[in-house]
């Protein structure tokens, strides 16, 4: 996955982190792996150079102007007129994609590679197992091509192996994630496939007999993309058994001691997806080891793991099987939209399920819940590198959200950005000011994690910690909050003597902004899974955003839609 700015911070190396860290802190389930297929045993971890303290920024330093003065500057620039306000045009739509067709019409000619018949039967069996990785049946190939590979008729077998070879190089190139134009990714989508032409490889490997290997190698590589291939395949086979059937909706939550026609209802719900699910001597009742199946239901769901069968809980559990497929298919598209070497020691933050994992050498280590934004400031997919660590940041208010949020509440209750710790600095774009909220009550809490990209985000800390406790936690204007950025910290900076837990609660302590420049950069990506492979489970989240239903409707025109957003709190 590459963008312009990534290719710019190409990493030079991984940052080394403390294996006496990774091994605790697991306050969360871990996300989807990125481990390739036959990762090895992790080695230990190296040390980390040491990095200099920088002076406060330069933001610190800078003269403030009363905050009243600040509000007429800001009048004097905001358009009274509703006509004004839209006096700059809004840019047209993209164009549609070219049809899939031409995206992937090949660029040699086809005539000259000489496909054996073992050759044939291969890319035939492969066309027609498209579907397992998520692709449509017939995607890549004509109904009837098996027929006409057979025909005794010369031109009909000679047409069927030309479309052999066109279905394999667009087989590649979906395998590399290019069904979708570029133009059609979404702003917040940063995680886009590397640029792919299959033609020379798959001339390549027919000339050297290798073909097999090659088409082999066309997949990610992945150990979650094959345990999401894996579940797809099953939860396929539960759609074929008749899936399973809704739950009655009842006046009271089911828990403990709960009974029932309802509770016979929750275990039949359970075992269909969980064959496994031990049979009870009295199943019209709610024990306590069925309060133990329900809590480890909802922590694959993202939900707080009560035993109880909420109104919320109840709604993830009479989600149809169908709608759990489409989900796994719109992932395992987005696995093909990341590098094929994804730098093994990441910080990895999966919005969807709001939380982070540090993965050292492809192995989960510390593991924390997060917030991301909400689905009206989404928080974007990037892959970048946190080169920084600030201490007591002050927050630079962005200038929408200050104009959107804080300063219509500065004119209701005049003094309320001053008592919150703002103050307004001269700006020669922006209204001529910009707002900024000091170290100590900064909504940055004590630390932050810097990283370039061109979306403005970080992740940080908070002085609002109830968040983490909700079972919803898209809840910031799109910068990733952490629940335990000390442990983050600690973990980075475990290797750099000057930098003991001790010297960074001091830092903390201290009031005073201080920037630990990493001289060892840790790549961070972030990501938005809301199906993933962990523990040798499937976990599920809501499609916060509605991006699996906006990339299934570019894959699949007219769209195999999704659901709406699962409601927060649905009807009991």
């Amino acid at each position: 996955m590459t963008s312009g700015w990534a290719q710019k911070t190409r990493r030079t190396g991984t940052a080394a982190v403390a294996s006496a860290v990774l091994c605790g802190l697991t306050l969360a389930p871990s996300l989807g792996t990125g481990a390739p297929v036959g990762t090895a045993t992790p080695p230990p971890i190296g040390a980390v150079p040491a990095a200099k303290p920088l002076p406060r920024p330069a933001d610190q330093r800078q003269k403030a102007v009363p905050i009243a003065q600040a509000m007429m500057m800001m009048a004097q620039v905001t358009p009274t007129d509703p006509a004004a306000a839209a006096a700059t045009p809004p840019k047209p739509p993209p164009p549609p994609p070219p049809p899939f067709e031409v995206r992937a019409r090949p660029t040699i000619d086809l005539s000259t590679l000489v496909l054996r018949p073992s050759d044939e039967a291969l890319i035939l069996k492969t066309l027609e197992d498209g579907p397992s990785h998520g692709f449509r049946r017939n995607e890549f190939g004509e109904v009837g091509l098996a027929e006409q590979l057979a025909s005794a008729d010369p031109d009909v077998h000679a047409a069927a192996v030309r479309a052999l070879k066109v279905g394999l190089i667009r087989y590649a190139r979906a395998q590399h994630g290019q069904r979708i134009a570029a133009e059609s990714f979404k702003k917040n989508w940063g995680v886009h496939p590397d640029p792919y032409n299959p033609d020379k490889g798959f001339a390549a490997a027919v000339a050297e007999d290798r073909l097999a290997a090659w088409i082999d190698d066309l997949p990610p590589r992945y150990q979650g993309y094959v345990a999401l291939r894996a579940a797809l395949k099953t939860y396929r086979d539960i759609a074929a058994r008749g899936g399973w059937e809704t739950i009655p909706v009842g006046k009271t939550p089911l828990g403990l001691n709960s009974t029932g026609p309802r509770v016979l209802a929750l275990r039949a719900r359970l075992a269909a997806e969980d064959p496994t699910l031990p049979a009870a001597a009295a199943p019209e009742v709610f024990d306590a080891d069925l309060v133990e199946v329900i809590k480890r239901y909802q922590l694959r769901s993202g939900l707080n793991p009560t035993g109880v069968v909420d109104s919320l809980t109840l709604t993830h559990l009479n989600q149809p099987v169908g709608q759990r497929i489409l989900q796994i298919i719109a992932n395992l598209e987005r696995w093909r939209w990341i590098d094929r070497d994804m730098p093994p020691t990441r910080i990895e933050v999966n919005i969807a399920a709001a939380g982070m994992t540090v993965y050292n050498n492809n192995y989960p280590g510390l593991s924390m819940r997060a917030v991301a934004g909400r689905p009206a400031d989404q928080s974007p997919m990037l892959q970048s590198r946190i080169d920084s660590i600030v201490v007591n940041p002050p927050w630079n208010v962005p200038y929408a959200i200050a104009r959107k949020e804080y300063w219509p509440k500065e004119k209701k209750h005049p003094g309320y950005l001053e008592a919150h710790g703002f103050r307004a600095i001269p700006d020669g774009t922006n209204g001529g000011v910009r707002l900024q909220q000091m170290a100590g009550p900064s909504a940055l809490g004590k630390l932050k994690f810097d990283f370039p990209n061109p979306y403005g985000v970080y992740l940080h800390d908070t002085p609002t910690h109830s968040t983490f406790a909700t079972d919803s936690r898209a809840q910031s204007h799109g910068c990733i909050r952490l629940q335990n950025p000390s442990a983050l910290a600690e973990l980075l900076t475990a290797n750099m003597p000057e930098w003991t837990p001790e010297a960074l609660q001091a830092a903390i302590e201290s009031g005073e902004t201080k920037r630990i420049h990493l001289t060892t950069p840790i790549d961070v990506v972030i990501l938005y899974w809301t199906a993933y492979v962990g523990k040798g489970q499937v976990s599920f989240r809501q499609d916060i955003y509605g991006w699996d239903r906006d990339l299934l409707q570019l894959l699949d025109p007219p769209p195999a839609r999704l659901p709406d957003h699962l409601p927060e709190s649905p009807a009991a």
